[in-house]
């Protein structure tokens, strides 16, 4: 529980498919700069709240699912493989990438098999009430056509229970990639029909404010610890633009123009928001992708070298700014 004037720290995570493995490498490296230091509080006492949207809801659960006694290493290092090894069974490349676009069209690109596979091993039948820390996992739901917050401890407001392997499938139901996740409530057996939280909320620090504001209310300072995903480098030519319709918007052949639209503004909204927050300090760590792939699901071993190469090169050019973030978080 915080003090009262304490200095709340909230961890956010973009969403951003394959490319969660940068803000993967990102805190395995925070995490040895904080050891350095002789900080070796785990991820999930040093930060008030965590919150993730779609791939960062994923770092997210596993950063914060029980037993107490995995360390941050060993929870990095499963990530880490996670995205090195098993997202090439939920993203497989596919013979033929044209029949997979036109395919996309008409219905998810992926079946979402695997991916639903893997949260069952890896979050078992943990739920939101075992977390270990606050948490915030953005999603969808196009039943009531709302945003929907999963949250864990908000105590002054009432919150469904959900298998945190469900959470993690709700979150990453891209559309027009992965099916929208049916799943049911623990508290009372409500349906919904979730897609991922990116729609709406793809970098989460705002929501995670709100949020913290309302758990913590004698917090007199907020700090947040914001990583990107990769920004994408993606351009339209006007011309073209003024004559798509529908499926112009939603070509999978294309980026599926409306979904980057959304997601993109959205990051670029929240940050102009809690720039002019008087009681927010926000420590945001975002690299430009201009030259590699910004698919969200490219998960060919080279492009996933690529982001790790980009990952180095984010960490590299904020040297000074990592330094003064350890310092914060030795402080607070």
């Amino acid at each position: 529980m915080a003090s009262n004037n304490e200095v709340i720290k909230i961890l956010a995570i973009d969403g951003g498919g394959v490319r969660g493995i940068i803000p993967c490498v990102f805190l395995d490296h925070l995490r040895k700069e904080l050891n350095k230091h002789g900080n070796h509080t785990p991820y999930y006492k040093l930060f008030h709240v965590m919150a993730g949207t779609s791939t960062g809801s994923l770092i997210s659960l596993l950063l914060t699912k029980p037993p107490e006694e995995l360390t941050d290493e060993e929870r990095l290092s499963r990530l880490l493989y996670m995205y090195t090894h098993d997202i090439k069974e939920i993203f497989p490349k596919p013979k033929s990438e044209f029949s997979q676009g036109v395919k996309q069209i008409f219905r998810p690109k992926y079946n979402g098999r695997n991916l639903k596979s893997l949260l069952r091993k890896t979050l078992k039948n943990f739920t939101l009430e075992d977390a270990l820390t606050k948490l915030l996992i953005p999603a969808y739901d196009m039943c009531s056509m709302e945003p929907y917050l999963f949250r864990h401890g908000n105590t002054s407001t009432s919150s469904m229970n959900f298998f945190l392997r469900d959470v993690g499938l709700a979150s990453t139901a891209a559309p027009t990639y992965l099916p929208a996740a049916n799943i049911k409530s623990l508290t009372n057996g409500q349906s919904f029909c979730f897609v991922d939280g990116g729609i709406f909320c793809n970098d989460p620090s705002l929501c995670a404010y709100s949020f913290a504001k309302k758990t913590f209310s004698h917090g007199k300072k907020y700090l947040i610890v914001s990583l990107g995903t990769g920004k994408q480098p993606i351009s339209y030519n006007c011309n073209k633009v003024k004559k798509w319709g529908a499926l112009g918007w939603i070509n999978p052949l294309n980026h599926v123009p409306l979904v980057t639209a959304y997601m993109n503004s959205q990051v670029e909204s929240e940050d102009l928001i809690l720039d002019n927050m008087s009681d927010v300090v926000v420590y945001r760590f975002q690299v430009s992708l201009n030259d590699i792939s910004s698919e969200l699901d490219d998960a060919t071993a080279k492009n996933m070298d690529h982001l790790k190469g980009k990952a180095a090169a984010l960490i590299l050019s904020n040297k000074s700014k990592i330094d003064r973030l350890v310092k914060v978080l030795n402080a607070y």
